[in-house]
């Protein structure tokens, strides 16, 4: 596949989209920021650290990659996930939850200095299907309905959310193929670069070609770890979403057709 084949596809990315959503809130912190703000209703925060596909976890146990993590001018830590399918969404907030909040303190330090943890999870498609902006969890005793002060928050965002307000302005840009239909300058400016700008776009088409090189490789070696697996079949559901033929999805993930068809025949079925 040749680049102008790619450029046409990155003018149909949408920050749903991995490849897009990576480049772009790596290359912009105040996307990220705007993104953080609204998505947690804190106006004030700033973003002092971030990065893409951090990954977290222990020795021996399963360690997971955020799509983005976030630390604040307080020392609040934000995962926050960018979700196209609404498979075992709980549990996998609920894990991230507990990687955050177990690698909170430092040695020695008191459970007082716990800071603020998020977990976010961005999804495309209405999580409860109950048109709500977004639903929010906090531990509480069921009885007395009592919240336990825990500093531990785990937000689900309605992507198909179009209220007139921040959050509805922001799903909208989400969605947007054209930046110059978005609601935000930070948004819009950080789209532009990788769809108009020559070194943005450049920059897109490289990641492109470097994942099929690394596909491509990874398809001649036997057990082939597990996260790489579900980052191929992300980005398998991506393309699809954007409407891309199967025969398109093989070439550029480096499968054969038959495999392609028959993941999304499974994913039917699930």
């Amino acid at each position: 596949m040749n680049n102008h084949q790619y450029y046409l596809m990155i003018q149909q990315f949408t920050l749903f989209s991995d490849f897009f959503m990576h480049a772009v809130f790596s290359h912009s912190r105040e996307s990220v920021q705007l993104l953080a703000r609204i998505l947690t209703g804190k106006t004030d925060l700033i973003v002092v650290e971030w990065g893409l596909e951090v990954k977290k976890g222990f020795p021996f146990f399963r360690n997971d990659r955020y799509d983005l993590f976030i630390i604040d001018q307080y020392g609040n830590v934000y995962n926050i996930e960018i979700e196209n399918t609404l498979r075992f969404l709980g549990k996998r907030a609920f894990h991230n939850m507990c990687l955050l909040g177990s690698q909170g303190l430092k040695p020695g330090e008191e459970h007082k200095a716990l800071r603020e943890n998020w977990v976010v999870f961005l999804t495309k498609k209405d999580f409860l299907k109950q048109n709500e902006p977004f639903y929010s969890y906090e531990w509480f005793n069921c009885k007395w309905r009592r919240i336990l002060n825990t500093k531990a928050h785990i937000r689900f965002v309605n992507g198909e959310y179009r209220g007139d307000d921040e959050l509805g302005k922001l799903m909208h840009d989400f969605h947007c193929t054209n930046p110059d239909d978005m609601f935000y300058d930070e948004l819009r400016e950080a789209v532009s670069y990788f769809k108009k700008e020559p070194k943005g776009v450049n920059a897109m088409c490289e990641i492109m070609n470097e994942f099929k090189r690394k596909s491509k490789n990874e398809g001649r070696r036997q057990g082939r770890a597990e996260g790489r697996a579900q980052e191929r079949e992300a980005i398998m559901r991506n393309l699809r979403e954007e409407g891309m033929s199967y025969e398109k999805i093989a070439r550029i993930t480096n499968q054969s057709l038959s495999k392609v068809k028959s993941f999304f025949k499974t994913q039917q079925t699930a």
